[in-house]
């Protein structure tokens, strides 16, 4: 199984789950593949760092990983299959991500699923998106993730793929929290108060 680390202060540290944050960069070391994934605010240093630090790996199994440097947006179809289903959220350092989802307290947070353009379920990405009815399409599924709550948005010209994959994000939450959360399966034109509230619909 592939490791990921996010690059830290010119270092590295593993992370547990594919969370990958625009504002930086990560190396994945698939042992025979290494990727060097740069967020799209990802700084200049970090990305030096994530080279060095790809290049010692490298250096220490004498050159037998092919490395490649992807951008976000742009991952080939072997990284996604390796990584698995991706969570890219819109922040400055992926440790924040991870000890806010730790708090008592969380902020609801949407992510976007579109399966128009990956090839099977597993290497579909969810990509955080502003909190807003003017993010809603009805070709996509959206999360809106509550941490107590996780709604299953379905669009009207959403696919059978993305509502499945939609489903199993969910679960895959669920999986992660201590507690019992709750999946809400929404269609188009018939969100409950609640939800119409948080969209501001």
């Amino acid at each position: 199984m592939a490791k990921i680390y996010l690059i830290k202060e010119g270092d590295y540290e593993e992370i547990m789950q594919p969370v990958f944050s625009t504002g930086d960069t990560y190396v994945v070391d698939a042992e025979d593949r290494i990727w060097i994934w740069l967020g799209e605010k990802t700084t200049v240093d970090e990305k030096f760092a994530g080279a060095f630090i790809s290049d010692l790996i490298d250096k220490q199994r004498k050159g037998k990983p092919h490395v490649e440097t992807i951008h976000q947006g742009s991952e080939p179809l072997e990284f996604r299959k390796t990584v698995g289903p991706m969570r890219i959220v819109d922040q400055d350092l992926a440790k924040s991500i991870l000890k806010k989802m730790e708090k008592k307290t969380h902020p609801i947070v949407m992510y976007r699923i579109s399966g128009e353009e990956f090839k099977t379920l597993d290497d579909i990405q969810f990509v955080q998106v502003p909190l807003s009815k003017a993010s809603l399409d009805s070709e996509d599924v959206f999360l809106i993730d509550t941490y107590d709550t996780v709604y299953i948005w379905q669009g009207k010209k959403s696919s059978v793929r993305e509502k499945v994959v939609g489903g199993r994000i969910a679960r895959k939450f669920d999986a992660e929290r201590v507690g019992v959360q709750k999946e809400v399966f929404v269609e188009e034109g018939e969100e409950p108060d609640k939800l119409k509230k948080i969209l501001g619909l």
